[in-house]
Formats: structure tokens, sequence, C-alpha cells
């Protein structure tokens, strides 16, 4: 392969709030966590912004910049010439959208039956992440921008709801690299305008790996093994007394039936694995999630109190999800007093959801998982509700400072592991032709 292709592999989790995902470039080893609002700015000015100058590429692409909290994943400028995009408009990304001024602000539709693969920002969104990767990669390298166009070879994981899991997974992975058979991959160029140079970048896919959502967080969750687990045990044990003493990390690893309760913005995904498989007739996905709770929130906000005025539910989480400075703090409590009014609704229909998929799922289940990046703002409401509903099957509650990165690892996971099947090939293929 010609030294001028960037090869990464990624596991990207487009939810419904955030994108969350981890990227590696197979050829140095490095990767990046990427946590950013799923959300855009389009315009169709040419210069929405004054770009930054060239020289500074290292700096604001470096490994610096990020620890000092400048994430170039959430300033990324850029336009897309690809099949899976209508409209070649200039978009801005992440927070810096949450904040700037264009022709349109785009996020996930949350209340509509509008599925989330069917709308064009959930493409936007993984071509944006992995052309970043390569822009990053190629500075952190060089330590300047590149002078020819980029051309990047990916391997991806990427997941569907459980209700369209089993019909689209073949047809959504097709969008991305080109249906079989097809003679060239598809080829989608994302170009970078956040400098005063452009930077062109070529993307291929070789590989999607279409996942459920919540059933990657299963992988990922078996992957991290016994000291997960153990966590997990200790923190049950405090909220469900009649645990047995003698259940240790070890048999919660080798549990084979359990169900997932996925909380994310737009939907809940309820996971069911049977004999250590995926069950999708007993799995179920509810058509609403904590943005359902943002949404209606704000709008009571907009009727009773003038100084709550929130432009997107993005805005909103984003606000409550920082820590509030004293000049804000009443603000914000008054703001996160309206969100669990309307998430007590939310909570009994996920409660009511949980109780079919568990009659559904049969009396094997051995333990039930709840994450998601909506489940740590419900926490103190659904995790009480779950317990009573699953009796003695204990209820694991993870913690949001993981929880709402275990699809992204999942996905990474089933990526990496067709690229060493792939790459176990290859080298099989040497030595018979040896």
């Amino acid at each position: 392969m010609s030294a001028e292709t960037i090869t990464l592999t990624g596991g990207i989790d487009v939810g419904n709030g955030y994108v969350k995902g981890v990227i590696r470039n197979t050829e140095t080893g490095v990767f990046d966590e990427i946590d950013l609002p799923s959300a855009v700015v389009s315009t169709t000015r040419q210069n929405p912004k004054v770009p930054l100058p060239d020289a500074t590429a290292a700096e604001v692409l470096g490994d610096d910049a990020a620890k000092a909290g400048d994430d170039f994943y959430n300033r990324l400028d850029c336009t897309m010439t690809t099949p899976l995009i209508a409209a070649s408009d200039r978009r801005i990304f992440g927070r810096s959208s949450l904040h700037a001024r264009g022709s349109k602000f785009t996020e996930f539709e949350v209340l509509g039956k509008h599925s989330k693969v069917d709308q064009e920002l959930a493409k936007v969104l993984v071509l944006g992440v992995f052309a970043a990767k390569a822009l990053r990669d190629h500075v952190r390298a060089t330590g300047a921008l590149p002078d020819r166009e980029l051309r990047v070879r990916i391997r991806a994981g990427l997941a569907l709801p459980i209700s369209e899991f089993v019909a689209r997974r073949h047809t959504y992975a097709a969008e991305f690299m080109g249906a079989a058979g097809t003679a060239a991959p598809v080829v989608h160029l994302v170009t970078i305008k956040n400098f005063s140079t452009p930077v062109s970048v070529r993307l291929e896919f070789v590989d999607v790996q279409v996942m459920a959502e919540g059933a990657s967080a299963q992988f990922a969750i078996t992957d991290k093994g016994e000291p997960l687990a153990q966590a997990l045990l200790d923190d049950l044990r405090g909220r469900q007394g009649h645990l047995a003493k003698d259940v240790t990390a070890t048999h919660l690893v080798a549990v084979r039936n359990t169900i997932g309760v996925d909380v994310g913005e737009g939907t809940v995904n309820f996971p069911v694995f049977t004999d250590g498989r995926f069950n999708p007739e007993a799995a179920f996905t509810l058509e609403q999630g904590y943005g359902s709770a943002l949404m209606n929130a704000m709008e009571r906000m907009s009727e009773s109190d003038s100084s709550l005025q929130f432009t997107s539910r993005k805005q909103l989480a984003d606000f409550l999800q920082g820590e509030p400075s004293m000049l804000q703090k009443g603000r914000h409590e008054r703001a996160a007093g309206f969100v669990t009014d309307e998430a007590k609704y939310l909570v009994d229909e996920i409660v009511s959801a949980f109780g079919d998929v568990l009659s559904q799922a049969g009396a094997t289940t051995e333990v039930v998982y709840v994450y998601g990046g909506g489940a740590g703002p419900v926490r103190e409401l659904l995790h009480p509700a779950l317990l009573q509903v699953a009796g003695d099957i204990p209820v694991l509650y993870l913690d949001s400072s993981y929880s709402r990165h275990l699809n992204r690892e999942g996905m990474y996971i089933a990526a990496r592991h067709v690229e060493l099947g792939s790459m176990a090939q290859s080298e099989t293929n040497d030595e018979m032709a040896v």
C-alpha cells in the first residue's frame, strides 16, 4: 500500500445526542477518542468565519491542544462531495455549532418517526470525524498541513437501532462501501476549511461492520472483563442487598443470558442475549429517549420562565452537563427541575417496556445492564424502578463516566476483529506464495 495512504480503524456511535467514537491509525497505533454533540450548522456562505493561518496547524491539531480542551473534532469546518449527501454546504461541527451563526442548525429529530439513519446528519458526522482524524495524524507526523490530497482507507464499526438492524444492516454498510460486486468503492471527498489553505481528504471504506445499538455495548462489557464486573458488583450490593455474597466477578463475566437497557437521546434499546447470542426476537426499541424529556422541558420553560431560553436541546443538555458558575447556579437548578419533571414520564415508559422485554426473554435472564448517554441523568429515578420490576435479577447500572462510551468500544472491537482476520489471511496467502 502506498505510504501516502492513511489507514484507520474506528468504532463510531452516532447517537441522537452525541457522537462517541474511537479511531486508531493502524500504521502508527495512535488512538483518538471522539465526543461531540450530534449537530452541525450549515451555510452556503463561502467564508462563515475567519480561517486559521496554516502555520498554526501543529498547534491546533496537536495533542497539547486536545489536552487543553481545544478539541478539533468540535470545531471542524468542511464541505463534502459524496453520494450520501445532497448538498455541498459548508458545515461546522460539534460544540462550535451550538453557538455559530449559519443558515441552518441541524440535529436529529427525536419526537417523530423519521429514522436517524435516514437523516443525512448521520453520514455527515461519520465522514467528518474520519476526515478530521486523518488530518490530525498527518500533522502529528509532519508538523504541517499536507500539500496534496490525503487518501484514507477505513474499517468502521457502526450501529443501527434494534428495530432496524435485521432488515437494514447490509444496505447501510453498502451506502458507505458501495454495493457488493461493484468495480470500484464509493469515494467520499471531504474538504476541510479550518485553515487558509483547504485540505482535501479522500475516504474509501474497505469494511463496515454494522451492529445493533446496545448489543455492541454488551461486547465491550465482556471485553473489559473482571475489573468492570467487580466494580458493578460492589455498587449493586449497596442497592440490592439480597444478592448472594458468593457471586463473584468471575461469575458475572461468564453469564450468557442478559438484557441491556441502553438509554439514548432519541431511543431506548433493549438488546437481549440468549445463550451468548443476540436475540432479535426478544429485543426491542422504545422510540423515545432522554431527548424527549429535554424537548418537552424546553417547551415548558418557554411558557413559564423567560430566563431559561435555549436554542436547541443540545444547548440545554450541554448546559446541564457542565458545572455551573455561581452566577448560573440558580438557572441551572431551575432548568434541571424542569427536565426531571419530564423525565418521570420517560422512566414510566422505559419501565413498562422493560417489563415486556423481561417477559419475552424468560426466566433464564441472569443479569440486566443499564448504560447509555441518557442513563446518567435519570439514574435516581430509573434504577430503583427497574430493581422493583426485575425482582431477584441483578440490575447493574453502569457509571456514566464509562457507560456512554461502551457502544463505541464494542463497535471498534467488531471492526478490529475483521481487520485482524484480514491480516491473518494476508499472512497466510504470503506463506502460500512462498
